[in-house]
């Protein structure tokens, strides 16, 4: 089975594509911003120039990469000149449309028995691969655009001081027609958690075709060490509880700042690590309750999660949540929702704990709870959280997918 992979973005492709590669199975990858030439890739990669290594994935190049640049550039000049909002949101959906007309028109010349598209560049494509006799898959890292709009909208209504650092939840008629339209017209759908999977289910979409394949990370990178004294009941260290991400209310952040006035008096702290969506002016009224720190590379990242004893996302509408599984990598317990990948890897207490939506008491209770743990238990919750992280690798990632075609072709056949 030779498979066409495209998407307009990075996200997760670049290891998709990789693994279908390394089975043989890949016949084009077609992107937007892409180092394809082998050369430059190893150039880049002998100098350690992360602005650059993200931007293609080692021993994935030319002939199998085809990038086109020009749909980019506007939204790189958009985001440096006005930052990550409203133009920028529209900058990126225009690149996805124009990308998807131009790979809609490749697709009826190019070998290939199944089309791999990815969520919001793929409707065109979709539809062309289809008429050209080929297997059409979307896939959604995200969850389903009427669930954005359900629990965003409803949470703007909510929390209207928060409203501002909402994202993903307006879109033009356009592409939100679009969002909706490609999981309906696409043979089948790969959803990346089985909330996303949930949220395909209440849009109406065929439970049959729908498969749920988790994404994965880079565990090599994530440093792991074991570490017998949990610290909490010493005077001299609080228990250290970290977000990382957006800041945000769609990873309900004004609950979590909730939760910490809830825990006043209990030596936990909160370091909030990322970009402030939006004003910012709801986040800083609440600033006594948190240690702010601006996002840093995805690298770094990685070295600062040791510091930590858990981490905490309690996030109202997310896809997968990668932040999660490599944290999990580090041995930190995660406290977050369902939705996420989140109940895909919590065994309750033991390596994380899921807590409902919207619910302060519940997250102060978790993260309690982790914060009074006896020194041998949390210990274990440290190796049970890093046994998890490791189904969820990249290499893990490539073992599910060569049986996941395989099952296609049968299907197919």
């Amino acid at each position: 089975m030779s498979v066409i992979v495209s998407h307009a973005g990075k996200q997760h492709s670049y290891h998709l594509a990789k693994a279908l590669l390394d089975i043989g199975q890949l016949s084009k990858f077609y992107t937007s911003s892409y180092v394809g030439a082998a050369w430059l890739q190893r150039a880049i990669l002998a100098r350690q120039n992360t602005f650059w290594m993200r931007r293609f994935k080692e021993g994935l190049a030319a002939p199998y990469v085809e990038a086109h640049w020009r749909y980019e550039l506007r939204e790189m000049y958009v985001k440096l000149t006005k930052g990550r909002g409203a133009a920028f949101n529209e900058s990126v959906y225009a690149r996805d449309m124009a990308f998807d007309a131009e790979i809609a028109g490749k697709l009826g010349k190019k070998p290939g028995g199944v089309f791999w598209g990815f969520q919001g560049s793929a409707h065109s494509s979709l539809l062309a691969a289809k008429a050209a006799g080929k297997l059409a898959i979307v896939e959604l890292a995200t969850a389903h655009v009427t669930a954005a709009k359900h629990y965003l909208g409803e949470e703007a209504l909510r929390m209207p001081q928060w409203a501002d650092s909402i994202d993903n939840l307006t879109f033009s008629p356009q592409y939100e027609a679009r969002l909706r339209a490609e999981p309906e017209v696409a043979d089948r759908v790969v959803a990346a958690s089985a909330f996303t999977k949930q949220t395909l289910l209440e849009a109406g979409i065929a439970a049959s075709k729908i498969d749920v394949l988790p994404l994965g990370f880079d565990v090599g990178h994530v440093p792991y060490q074991e570490r017998l004294v949990q610290p909490r009941n010493r005077s001299y260290r609080p228990f250290k509880l970290l977000y990382a991400g957006n800041v945000t209310q769609r990873k309900g952040m004004s609950y979590l700042l909730e939760a910490m006035k809830l825990l006043t008096g209990q030596n936990i702290t909160l370091d909030v690590i990322g970009t402030i969506q939006g004003s910012g002016a709801a986040f800083k009224a609440e600033e006594r309750y948190y240690n702010y720190k601006p996002a840093v590379a995805q690298h770094e990242l990685f070295g600062l999660y040791g510091q930590y004893d858990a981490l905490v996302l309690p996030t109202l509408f997310e896809g997968f949540g990668l932040v999660l599984v490599e944290a999990m990598a580090a041995g930190l317990p995660i406290i977050t929702t369902a939705h996420s990948i989140g109940p895909d890897l919590v065994n309750q207490w033991a390596n994380g704990a899921i807590v409902p939506i919207r619910d302060s008491l519940a997250l102060a209770e978790a993260i309690s709870h982790f914060a009074n743990l006896e020194p041998e238990t949390y210990l274990e919750t440290r190796r049970a959280a890093r046994a998890t992280s490791l189904s969820f690798t990249w290499d893990a990632y490539a073992d599910r997918l060569e049986p996941y075609l395989a099952g296609l072709d049968r299907i197919n056949s």
